[in-house]
């Protein structure tokens, strides 16, 4: 349930995309801002799972989701300073560091989500958000 429910967000992400006209950290902000809702309509699931170190279920979803997001988005990705290294230990560290700020996110009520988003975004790797800009045609068709 939770994973379907993460995976909405990326399908959105994902439908924008294609769509054209938005720039890739606007497309991360969006898809960032989509988990940081998914775990607020989960919240409660998370907040117990998160804080208790005998519950990992939840935690290595996470880190399964935003592996298998991360490859996937490697594997599409056409862009300057891709790196070259091995797919694998790259997508575990983004996930493992994505599930590390969800939790610190929770841990912390003076965060508020855009803080989490802010963060996350903060701290892409440049070859994440380097796609080219924007075409003309596209923003144009966002803008009407």
């Amino acid at each position: 349930m939770l994973h379907d429910d993460l995976e909405r967000g990326h399908r959105r992400e994902a439908e924008l995309r294609a769509q054209g006209g938005r720039t890739d950290r606007e497309l991360l902000r969006l898809a960032t801002a989509e988990v940081a809702d998914h775990v607020e309509r989960f919240l409660d699931v998370y907040r117990n799972s998160l804080a208790d170190p005998a519950d990992s279920g939840v935690r290595e979803a996470l880190v399964r989701h935003f592996g298998e997001y991360t490859l996937a988005f490697l594997a599409r990705a056409e862009r300057p300073g891709l790196p070259g290294a091995g797919r694998q230990v790259i997508a575990q560290f983004m996930a493992h560091g994505f599930a590390g700020a969800i939790k610190a996110w929770l841990d912390d009520p003076s965060l508020t989500k855009d803080d989490l988003v802010d963060a996350a975004v903060a701290c892409a790797p440049a070859w994440w958000t380097s796609g080219p800009a924007p075409d003309t045609a596209s923003q144009q068709r966002r803008s009407s």
